[in-house]
C-alpha cells in the first residue's frame, strides 16, 4: 500500500506551468512532486498543455495586438533507485510552442534535459507502530542546454525549446500522512546562468502544498485525489548583465491545483490541472489561462 502511494511522482506543474512568449517558455521553475522510498524504478511519459493570453505590449513600432499562446511539452522521464536512500531521476522533453496573432507561429524541438540526484533524509513509512508517517527528500539537479536556443531570424527567445544555459536546481519535499489522509509540501529553486549570447533568464522559486486521500479499491488498485495550491515567483531576465526591461518578464502567480492519481498493479495514471487564482506576470501584460497534464508510468520492481 505504501509502495503504491509512493509511486505517485513528478508533479512539474511547475516544470510546465509558468511560461509564455515574453515570460520564459523554457526558463520556468522545476518541481519534482510526490516522491517516496518505494522499491521501484520506473519509466513514464507525460504531456502537458498550457494556455496564455498576452495583452498589447509596447515595442519600437507602437503596440502589438493581443496574442494567444499554447505551450505543449511531452517528456520521457524515469527514476533509478540506486539504494534505499538515493535515487537518480531524468527528464527528456520535446517542446511544441504555438502563438497566434495575425498569423500562427509554431516552434518545436528537443528541450533541455534535466538530471537530478534525490536523497531521502527522513523516512519512517516502514514502521507500523507510528501514528504519523513522514518522508522527506532533498534533491540537487542540473538542466543541460540540449534544446535549441538560437534560430536565425527569430528573436522571441522565450518561445524556443531551450535556454542555452546550464542551470542548477535545489528541491525540497516533505510528506506527512495519518491513516489515509496526507499533506505533501514541495519547494524548488532554480538558479540560472548566462548563455553564450549573454542572455540570462531570471531565477525561479516555487512552492506547492497538496492535501490527498488514499482510496484503496482492491489490493493493487488505488485512487488518490489531490487538492492544493501552487505559488511561484520568477525574477527578471538580464541581457549583458543588465535587467531586460523590454521583455516585460518576471512576476508572481498563485494557482489552484487539482490532481487525480490512479494505480493499477504496476501502471500509474496521473491527471493534473491548474487554474490561476491570482497573478501578476510581466507587469500585467500576460495572463495564464490554465494547464492540464496527463501521464502514464510503469513501475519496475527492484530488491534494493
Amino acid at each position: 500500500m505504501k509502495q503504491l502511494i509512493g509511486g505517485l511522482i513528478l508533479l512539474l506543474t511547475m516544470n510546465n506551468v509558468y511560461a509564455c512568449d515574453i515570460c520564459g517558455g523554457a526558463s520556468n521553475s522545476f518541481t519534482v512532486g510526490l516522491l517516496s522510498n518505494n522499491k521501484n524504478h520506473f519509466v513514464g511519459i507525460r504531456s502537458g498543455i498550457r494556455w496564455f493570453e498576452s495583452a498589447p505590449t509596447p515595442d519600437d513600432h507602437g503596440y502589438l495586438g493581443v496574442s494567444h499562446q499554447q505551450f505543449t511539452t511531452t517528456e520521457l522521464f524515469g527514476r533509478w533507485r540506486v539504494s534505499k536512500r538515493f535515487q537518480v531521476l531524468g527528464f527528456v522533453p520535446y517542446v511544441y510552442n504555438s502563438k497566434m496573432e495575425d498569423v500562427r507561429t509554431n516552434i518545436s524541438g528537443l528541450g533541455d534535459v534535466i538530471l537530478m540526484g534525490n536523497y531521502i533524509y527522513l523516512d519512517n513509512t516502514e514502521k507500523k507502530d507510528v501514528t504519523f508517517k513522514h518522508i522527506g527528500t532533498v534533491g540537487l539537479g542540473v538542466k543541460i542546454p540540449t534544446g535549441t536556443y538560437f534560430q536565425l531570424g527569430f528573436d522571441e527567445v522565450n518561445m524556443l525549446p531551450g535556454t542555452g544555459s546550464w542551470d542548477g536546481i535545489l528541491n525540497l519535499s516533505y510528506m506527512i500522512q495519518k491513516d489515509n489522509f496526507g499533506l505533501q509540501n514541495e519547494s524548488s529553486f532554480t538558479y540560472k546562468t548566462e548563455n553564450k549570447y549573454t542572455y540570462r533568464f531570471g531565477n525561479a522559486f516555487s512552492y506547492m502544498g497538496l492535501f490527498f486521500y488514499r482510496w484503496k479499491l482492491k489490493e493493487k488498485v488505488q485512487i488518490i485525489p489531490q487538492l492544493g495550491v501552487s505559488v511561484a515567483h520568477n525574477w527578471k531576465d538580464r541581457k549583458n548583465g543588465e535587467l531586460s526591461e523590454d521583455t516585460f518578464n518576471g512576476g508572481n502567480i498563485v494557482g489552484a491545483q487539482v490532481n487525480l492519481r490512479m494505480i493499477i498493479k504496476q501502471i500509474g495514471v496521473n491527471i493534473e490541472g491548474n487554474v490561476p487564482v491570482s497573478q501578476s506576470l510581466n507587469k500585467g501584460y500576460v495572463d495564464q489561462k490554465g494547464m492540464i497534464r496527463v501521464g502514464v508510468n510503469y513501475y519496475i520492481k527492484t530488491s534494493k
